[in-house]
């Protein structure tokens, strides 16, 4: 399977996430799942409550094993929280025919 989720830059109070927190959830990613990719940036609005929210996102893509799911599941909420987010946007692709080609 493959998971998406969008990384914000800036907080919800607009104060930018500076590179170096940045490659540190980055690190996470990898550590845990042992690749991920960055899709390059994204824009994106929300609305909650009557709020409106307008995010660049890094948007990252990792290919794991079904099992790994819930694990996702934490890290995102964990990276959230780190972020001061309301909500982290989760896209899962159970369908995704992903081949690492190993070159020898």
């Amino acid at each position: 399977m493959k998971f998406t989720t969008l990384i914000p830059t800036t907080r919800n109070d607009g104060s930018p996430v500076d590179a170096a927190e940045l490659n540190g959830i980055y690190q996470r990613f990898y550590s845990v799942f042992g690749a991920c990719t960055l899709e390059g940036t994204t824009q994106g609005f929300w609305m909650d409550g009557g709020t409106l929210y307008q995010d660049i996102c890094v948007k990252l893509v990792v290919s794991c094993d079904e099992l790994m799911l819930e694990t996702a599941e934490a890290l995102i909420r964990e990276i959230g929280q780190q972020l001061g987010q309301l909500a982290m946007y989760l896209e899962v692709d159970r369908n995704a025919d992903i081949r690492i080609l190993r070159i020898e």
